[in-house]
């Protein structure tokens, strides 16, 4: 059921829209608040409609939705009959069959508490206004009043406009005001509309100095209590308080918490029987994944190599244990030093060794037998676990020995001979070959994966600092494209596995484990339609373990030049050049015309940097190097069909900063501080679009600092700062002033602006519309005086068209650490559930039929159930964990004219989709595409090959091709950006970057942001 305030929001939009054909599309999700503001401010200007938040808005706006009291009764019939108590209500009916409940009273129309109750055996004694005098009635144990205040919809008239509401009935009236003195009041989610309601409770609780029973008064946000519900819940001083506000609940969490620390643990067998109905499928359904068997037109070779791992390991105990912190330290050390490899796990330690060697190193510390435990395939299964550890450094171990070259003793190998100087920082370094192992399960079995790096060492051989090591890396290895690359993993596997099956042995001793590794590395077989199909051979063919598909390019929707209506492209530049953004008509109509730039910068800088904003108005060319990408920037006006006005020093939209004294802490604290101050001075006086804040060089120092463990960062607490005032930033560089791409940094700084005055350039075709999108992040937090870290969870949702991008923080209140990730508790999961349905609700009227949760994390068991639990209803809910992997790599072949397959000179296409096994794919989000130009290919970055992002599902029954269809689309929907795509979803782009500034937030509960404020 849609709440009050809901409702009134359906009415205003179908009041705009009556009003303003045409716009539907712009105006789809009502629970953005750019949206609403611009309803409200054309309501505003009408002159005939009350302000936002005034107390007759419920009854002027239902009576010009609804003239007739028949059809308000109508428009609620509508509702009430397709709904079912929830969870909320059967806890409460189990409240008062336990009776610790008596009597309810609502303002609900639906009549759920009293089907609720009949469900539970309770016998509802239902009150209306044709039965009134039921109110005063005694009523039995075992009986529940239930009193619907204004109206039943099946039996009264419906008490809804100003006058019908002043009307409320006396005799109600009148038996409630001795209800609410005699008893404890707990009130839900109730909003103080209606007078006489509220003059009720003023004259029950006239004199704070008589309550003897308390007042609980919850609600659903975190706003501060106003009105007459204000006036209610004020104790005066001196009096001990009896009348509380509870903010940020739900109904059905306050049931679930309520009844479960009224209920002995020895007594809930109904009560959990209740709360299991809620953890049911469908998270527990898992189907496999698959690709339609189609013909191939390609193979992509893979650096995972399969290998048969041992089948045990060494097991013991430790008398004394290594200091806490230092066990993996210490053992990796002994290891090391005695020739075999050992890691803890769950108090015990496990090797790969003989057991001579570990008597030999651990003399007289051990403190139980030496067992041979089996080593099976779950054991490896996580990269980062133990076992999976001990394999990769044996591997390495062994084959460096092997090899004769030198190992880190860890995973990475290097050939010491034959090193290229490159200098970096104004010294000389030598750049050797070099290669990381990992070992990791795909296509069911175990693989060694092999990805060539380089080992960076100065003329002594000595390590490089990492910066060093990376500087030479990215200049290096940048230029390792596809067949550089396939050309390294060559020379690797030449030097590692020559062999057909190389085997090896670790230690290189007598009672050493014995395992091998294939000299053949992973193929799939690759469908693309655009390409011609190929015959593979039979070698290839048994090669060729996996298949995949290529996905097609989402397209973005714009306005077309003219009239209205869809125009598609999928290139983000070329569609607004071509056609007019998504929400033009909001340019063309009046309601958004000119965006309004104001400025905050050091006041020696004001001059400049409005003169470099101006610049935006101005047409530049790309370079070079970017005009197989960039179109011709040609001024904002003209690429967006909207006006910008930039401020001017000295005037109502610019705030001149002091230079700061030093450039100490307390100095970056301070200008934060300052910051902050001048954007709630710039919302009051001028009210801009956006503002812009420019931090120059010189004041690098103190942009952020991490000092004896307390952080700080200018950007991200600028940002938390302007969040809640609902007022969009954009800090600029003085790199961005001089940068030599004017063309690319135009396009981009134009996007952001565009984006952050609540404006639409594109939105998304294909997406499901009963569909909900949702990414989850975390973020850890540790203020001074808090008791340990504070984790955040964020999530938000998408509308049909990847619009509506809005985000909800939460604090996890039982956090679950695994491996120093945080997870959900199953209660936290739950309210994580309970909120993505109420955001979808809210903006839609309904639930969707289908809800997709990205995360980068598994999903725990307390997580699935939490969810599924929270998500009641829902039919179909995919949980997918999505990250990319940072040593898989695939080289792509094609046809050459004489039918065979030879290296491709361009990587795997974007899209390219691959099955691992049932519960796990690969999909390249990154990758070359001919979305720009049919017969050309352009590969974005143009550096080295891409990595896959790998999906693993932990729940749904969504067909592959869908699912990767819905990441490529999402991946282009960051408006900080004007590229062709992000190399992962915005579900999780955004959602890490949101957690991280969440941080700083103090109110979370249940208060939805835009997303294009955090950009």
């Amino acid at each position: 059921m849609p709440s009050a305030t809901q409702c009134i929001w359906e009415w205003k939009r179908s009041i705009f829209l009556t009003n303003n054909p045409g716009l539907e599309r712009q105006f789809e999700e009502l629970s953005l608040p750019s949206v609403r503001q611009r309803i409200q401010s054309w309501l505003d200007s009408q002159r005939r409609f009350p302000k936002e938040g005034a107390a007759d808005e419920y009854s002027v706006f239902i009576e010009a939705c609804y003239a007739r009291g028949d059809d308000r009764r109508r428009y609620f019939q509508d509702w009430v009959k397709s709904a079912d108590p929830g969870l909320g209500y059967q806890l409460l009916a189990e409240l008062a069959r336990r009776r610790l409940v008596s009597s309810v009273w609502t303002t609900n129309f639906d009549g759920l508490v009293a089907r609720a109750a009949a469900a539970s055996g309770v016998t509802a004694i239902e009150i209306g206004q044709d039965s009134k005098e039921r109110a005063t009635r005694p009523m039995a144990l075992d009986e529940l009043q239930c009193v619907a205040m204004h109206g039943d919809y099946r039996y009264d008239p419906l008490k809804n406009t100003q006058r019908e509401l002043a009307e409320q009935e006396a005799e109600l009236r009148a038996a409630l005001i001795p209800l609410l003195r005699s008893h404890p009041v707990l009130v839900c989610g109730y909003s103080g509309r209606d007078a006489s309601v509220m003059a009720a409770f003023l004259e029950a609780y006239q004199d704070p100095k008589q309550q003897r029973l308390p007042l609980f008064w919850t609600q659903y946000g975190d706003s501060p209590a106003s009105g007459d519900v204000a006036n209610l819940l004020e104790t005066p001083a001196g009096v001990e308080p009896q009348r509380f506000i509870v903010p940020g609940v739900t109904f059905d969490d306050l049931m679930r918490r309520i009844a479960l620390h009224v209920t002995r643990s020895d007594d809930r067998k109904r009560l959990d029987a209740i709360l299991d109905k809620f953890k049911e499928s469908p998270t527990t359904q898992r189907a496999a994944f698959s690709l339609p068997n189609l013909p191939v037109s390609g193979l992509i070779k893979s650096n995972a190599f399969p290998m048969q791992p041992p089948g045990e390991l060494l097991e013991f105990d430790l008398i004394k244990w290594p200091a806490p912190g230092t066990v993996w330290t210490e053992l990796k050390s002994t290891g090391e030093k005695h020739g075999f490899v050992a890691a803890p796990f769950r108090g015990k330690v496990y090797a790969i060794a003989a057991p001579e060697q570990i008597q030999k190193a651990f003399a007289g510390n051990i403190s139980s037998e030496i067992k041979r435990v089996p080593l099976n395939d779950e054991d490896l299964r996580y990269e980062d676990g133990t076992s999976n550890s001990l394999m990769r450094r044996a591997t390495a171990l062994a084959l460096a020995a092997k090899a004769g070259l030198p190992c880190d003793h860890d995973g990475l190998i290097w050939e010491p001979s034959g090193g290229s100087k490159q200098r970096v920082e104004g010294r000389d370094w030598i750049a050797y070959k070099a290669v990381i192992l990992q070992v990791k399960t795909v296509s069911g079995s175990l693989a060694l994966v092999l990805k060539p790096t380089l080992f960076v060492a100065d003329a002594s051989g000595s390590e490089a600092p990492r910066m060093v090591a990376n500087a030479v890396k990215v200049k290096v290895l940048g230029y390792q494209h596809n067949a550089e690359f396939n050309e390294a993993l060559d020379f690797w596997r030449k030097k590692l596995l020559p062999q057909r099956e190389t085997a090896l042995r670790f230690p290189d001793v007598d009672e050493g484990v014995k395992f091998s590794v294939s000299a053949w590395p992973l193929f799939a077989k690759i469908t693309d339609e655009r390409e011609a199909s190929v015959k593979l051979s039979d070698k290839n063919e048994r090669l060729a373990s996996q298949v995949g598909l290529q996905i097609a390019e989402p397209r973005l929707s714009f306005l077309p030049k003219t009239g209205s209506g869809s125009a598609f492209d999928t290139h983000p530049i070329r569609g607004l050049m071509r056609d007019r953004p998504f929400d033009a008509l909001l340019t063309d109509t009046g309601i958004a015309t000119n965006i309004r730039v104001a400025l905050i910068a050091p006041s020696k800088d004001g001059r400049r940097v409005c003169e470099y904003l101006n610049k935006l108005h101005e047409s530049v060319d790309p370079t070079r190097s970017d005009e197989d990408y960039l179109l011709p920037f040609p001024g904002f006006s003209t690429a967006f069909k909207c006006g910008l006005e930039v401020t001017q020093p000295g005037g109502r939209g610019f705030v001149g900063l002091d230079e700061p004294v030093d450039l100490t802490p307390a100095s970056a604290r301070e200008l934060g501080a300052r910051i902050s101050a001048a954007i709630s001075s710039l919302k009051a006086a001028a009210n801009p679009s956006v503002i812009f804040i420019y931090v120059p060089a010189r004041w690098a120092a103190i942009r952020g600092y991490d000092v004896d463990g307390e952080t700080f960062d200018l950007h991200d607490f600028v940002k938390a700062s302007a969040i809640p005032q609902g007022v969009a930033t954009q800090f600029l560089e003085e790199d961005t002033l001089r940068h030599e791409q004017q063309c690319r940094v135009r396009w981009w700084l134009s996007l952001a602006t565009y984006a952050k005055a609540m404006r639409s350039p594109w939105a998304l075709d294909g997406l499901d519309k009963d569909s909900a999108y949702v990414g989850v992040g975390y973020s850890l937090r540790n203020r001074p005086g808090e008791d340990g870290n504070v984790i955040l969870g964020c999530s938000h949702l998408y509308s049909p068209n990847g619009l509506g991008l809005q985000f909800r923080l939460s604090k996890i209140e039982n956090p679950i650490m695994r491996r120093k990730n945080p997870f959900m508790s199953f209660d936290d999961a739950r309210r994580l559930g309970e909120g993505i349905r109420e955001l979808f609700f809210e903006a839609n009227l309904r639930l969707p039929k289908r809800v997709v949760v990205h995360k980068q994390t598994p999903f725990l068991k307390q997580e699935r159930q939490g969810l599924q639990a929270g998500l009641e209803g829902i039919g179909c809910v995919e949980l997918l964990q999505i990250h990319i992997d940072d040593t898989l790599r695939y080289v792509a072949s094609r046809a050459n004219r004489k039918g065979d397959l030879e290296i491709h000179g361009y990587p795997i296409h974007r899209g390219t989709t691959v099955v691992v096994d049932d519960a796990t794919a690969l999909l390249w989000a990154h990758g070359a595409s001919t979305a720009l130009k049919a017969n050309r290919t352009y590969y974005q970055g143009k550096r080295r090959i891409p990595a896959p992002l790998v999906l693993t599902r932990h729940a749904g029954t969504s067909d592959l091709m869908t699912l990767a269809a819905e990441i490529l689309g999402l991946s282009k929907m960051n408006f900080n950006s004007f590229d062709l795509y992000g190399q992962l979803p915005a579900t999780i782009e955004t959602s890490r970057r949101v957690a991280r500034i969440g941080a700083l937030l103090d109110r979370y509960a249940d208060r939805s942001y835009d997303y294009r404020l955090f950009m």
